[in-house]
């Protein structure tokens, strides 16, 4: 099963996050929500342009790939789009 591992503003940003898991070993693909012709729509509902899903057994590892990638880019701009782990009670 695939989860979302980051929410992405726009295809630029999710094409880069998905090139770097590629080159942390870690397989991952965009699900995208824009389409032409909404112009738009879906992203002003949503509040983001799309996905980047990775496997069940990858999350982690992608979630902190992508962490510390924002980290060092952009002064960590783009961190709360980083979806996080429900909260263990």
């Amino acid at each position: 099963m695939l989860k979302s591992v980051f929410k992405a503003p726009d295809e630029f940003t999710a094409i880069t996050i998905r090139e770097m898991l590629a080159a942390n070993n870690i397989e991952s693909i965009v699900r995208r929500f824009e389409t032409t012709w909404l112009d738009g729509l879906p992203k002003v509902l949503k509040g983001y342009w799309g996905e980047v899903l990775v496997t069940d057994e990858d999350w982690a590892e992608a979630g902190e790939c992508v962490r510390d990638f924002l980290k060092a880019t952009e002064k960590g701009s783009g961190l709360d789009d980083l979806d996080q782990p429900p909260d263990e009670a």
